[in-house]
């Protein structure tokens, strides 16, 4: 920002006052202006972006022999994890906040659990959180508004995720950096490497599409985080058959992926 006013300071001060007109003066500002954003906004934001959620993954016969082994994740040990990923108070109950969608892959959920139950709060339409933001009811007398602040500076570690209570709800303002949640997620998540390349999986029970509760089917979720080119693939565990290899493309990338009846899933490269 600091290098913003300069450069506009630069160029009204560069020619006296006397000698330009005051509309001359605000055509060099705004020019002044054009040249010295691309400098000052974070260099990801100049780039052109991709969509984050890719289209759930579809499986094929491997015609190749699988590689090394590069992850070996416990479905017991791992399931429901992203249900966990921060520990805030809303309204006067402590709760963990976490993420769900549904089989499908097309509507997505904020969950909120306790030691015996969890609430799903449907998000509908994901850009709204960049705008006036989603209301989610947690029980009947609390509700809070979960919006994120862009920073344009530092999009992806330095945005405020914003949870304000509203609708009457007596409560705290929970407010924490994207930075915190992104590492509380990779926190939870199964971390491993293939080809030089980090990931993160989830494993979890898929939500009901009316939000009323949770379905009989799981399903897998990998996560790529490269800044504003990070990349998110659903995958239907209902996919993958128990004992068969199966190839799953996430952009480029290529998994060898085996479910066990000894439930485990096997990651090769």
């Amino acid at each position: 920002m600091k290098r913003v006013l300069a450069t506009l300071a630069a160029a009204v001060l560069a020619s006296p006052a006397p000698a330009q007109s005051l509309e001359a003066l605000r055509r060099r500002a705004e020019g002044a202006l054009s040249r010295a954003l691309p400098s000052a906004v974070h260099p990801d934001l100049q780039k052109p972006m991709n969509p984050i959620l890719r289209a759930p993954l579809d499986p094929r016969n491997p015609v190749e022999t699988p590689g090394g082994v590069v992850a070996r994740a416990s479905l017991p040990a791992i399931i429901e994890r992203n249900r966990y990923i921060l520990k805030r108070t809303f309204g006067s109950r402590l709760l963990d906040l976490g993420v769900a969608s549904d089989a499908a892959f097309s509507s997505y959920f904020l969950t909120f659990s306790d030691a015996k139950t969890t609430t799903l709060a449907p998000l509908g339409d994901l850009n709204r959180l960049r705008g006036a933001g989603v209301d989610a009811r947690i029980d009947a007398n609390t509700v809070y508004n979960f919006r994120v602040q862009v920073n344009i500076f530092n999009p992806v570690r330095g945005s405020t995720l914003k949870m304000t209570p509203v609708q009457g709800t007596r409560g705290p303002q929970n407010d924490v950096k994207t930075g915190p949640v992104l590492d509380a997620i990779q926190a939870r998540a199964l971390v491993f490497k293939a080809r030089g390349r980090e990931l993160w999986l989830f494993y979890g029970t898929d939500a009901k599409p009316d939000a009323s509760g949770f379905a009989d089917t799981r399903s897998f979720l990998f996560i790529m985080e490269e800044g504003l080119s990070s990349k998110v693939w659903p995958l239907a565990e209902a996919k993958l058959p128990l004992g068969s290899n199966a190839v799953v493309d996430l952009d480029g990338l290529e998994l060898n992926l085996t479910r066990t009846a000894g439930d485990e899933l096997i990651i090769r490269e």
